[in-house]
């Protein structure tokens, strides 16, 4: 090996060993700020849950009431609460993550999301075709926003809209 080839080898270790170092204080650094970020919930965590806890109760009785027919009431039951995306995301297909996230952030959220409302949750059918995002509004009011697993034109499965509504409180 000469002189050129030693330091072109010398040069990728050094940089190999930089680039680690900054991956790892990253990975430190977010770790932190993620146990920072629990325990500031944890700081209001009985107040907070309380009041979610009961918004979200209260947006499942709204979705029961509007619901269709009995069979899709009982089904309901046995549809999974999800409080956060980021653990619900992870009972959707990989193939179908982009086109459900896409959806869930969608213009129609943007829309009826407004300051003063409460966290929205995600309800999942056990099979992962259907979804139902739900928040109570500052107004009392619950918006519901129906997502469904469709063909869309290509063919492709892919999670689509398909409804949205405003309900009154139960």
């Amino acid at each position: 090996m000469n002189r050129l080839q030693a330091g072109l080898v010398t040069t990728g270790i050094g940089a190999i060993l930089l680039c680690s170092g900054a991956i790892t204080e990253t990975i430190r650094s977010e770790r932190l700020q993620s146990s920072t970020e629990s325990s500031r919930w944890e700081d209001h965590s009985e107040e907070l849950r309380n009041k979610l806890t009961r918004s979200w109760s209260g947006g499942l009785k709204a979705i029961h009431r509007v619901m269709g027919s009995d069979d899709d009431k009982e089904n309901l039951n046995e549809w999974k609460l999800y409080y956060s995306l980021e653990h619900a995301i992870h009972q959707i297909p990989h193939k179908e993550r982009s086109s459900f996230i896409d959806l869930y952030y969608s213009d129609t959220r943007r829309t009826l999301l407004e300051n003063g409302d409460t966290l929205p949750a995600l309800l999942l059918n056990p099979d992962h075709s259907k979804a139902i995002q739900f928040w109570e509004k500052h107004d009392g009011t619950y918006a519901i926003i129906t997502m469904e697993k469709q063909l869309d034109q290509d063919g492709k499965r892919k999670w689509l809209e398909s409804g949205t509504q405003i309900v009154k409180k139960p």
